[in-house]
């Protein structure tokens, strides 16, 4: 599951933005001077496809999978006879365009975090709380602490004058439990391309700060670390992580929020 599949998945939600149907063939997909295509012929290589007619279908069934692996629906659906891609979660799609606009933007990283938070709170159940800074509110290290007291938080957990947030960004507290006893989500946001030693420092930051929780021990909260990319297991270390890796696949929207299997 090669990078360029997201590439092709990206254009595809780049194309379904300004309209919710429409025919795409390979002539579509970026094609240069030598009137070849680079993303499908790369994709052609990496999908094993037999040429390239037979990249796009392969490229959306892999795309199916990467969903499924995630409990969620692919946000279009394909025609493979007419080329016809349509739209099935256009606002998944627009949230994907917007990602990638903003990527790799330091500037945009507090969008980018306000905006994970809104569709992690369309996927989730519980409360979502971004606490990342700059904020627009509780700007002092007072107003901050006292806030995430109300989380559940007993010591203080901004220290120093150097410290912005205490390596939190967002928190989604798990609909189980009372406060101060009600686990947290801590979602670290990377507005990047994966990168596991960022998610290392991230992850150890925030671990420090859990640590001030009043009612439970740091190692019964859940620490994730969300990237503006994809996650998927040829990008992963084989070795054990300390953290949930996540991408914005993880954000789209679930085919069922719940199941129950008794066995």
């Amino acid at each position: 599951m090669p990078k360029p599949l997201f590439e092709f998945f990206e254009f595809i939600a780049e194309e379904l933005a300004s309209t919710e149907s429409m025919v795409i063939t390979r002539e579509d997909f970026r094609i240069n001077d030598d009137g070849d295509s680079p993303l499908l012929e790369t994709l052609m290589k990496d999908l094993k496809a037999t040429g390239l007619d037979d990249t796009i279908p392969r490229a959306v069934k892999t795309l199916q999978e990467h969903f499924e692996s995630k409990d969620a629906q692919l946000p279009f659906e394909y025609a493979q006879e007419t080329g016809r891609f349509t739209a099935r979660d256009s606002e998944f799609l627009s949230f994907v365009n917007n990602m990638r606009n903003m990527r790799s933007i330091g500037k945009r990283s507090r969008d980018f975090e306000c905006q994970v938070a809104i569709r992690l709170c369309q996927r989730a159940s519980g409360a979502v709380h971004r606490v990342g800074f700059p904020r627009d509110e509780k700007k002092t290290r007072r107003d901050f602490n006292a806030y995430l007291q109300t989380l559940g938080f007993g010591g203080p957990v901004l220290l120093g004058n150097k410290e912005k947030d205490g390596g939190l960004d967002i928190l989604w507290l798990l609909p189980i439990g009372s406060i101060p006893h009600r686990p947290i989500v801590s979602v670290q946001c990377k507005n990047g391309e994966f990168n596991i030693e960022e998610a290392d420092v991230s992850v150890s930051a925030s671990s420090r700060s859990l640590s001030q929780h009043s009612g439970l021990q740091e190692p019964v909260h859940v620490p994730c670390v969300l990237f503006n990319d994809y996650v998927y297991p040829q990008i992963l270390t084989p070795k054990k992580l300390n953290f949930v890796p996540l991408g914005l696949t993880d954000l789209a929207t679930m085919g069922q929020k719940c199941t129950v299997k008794l066995i």
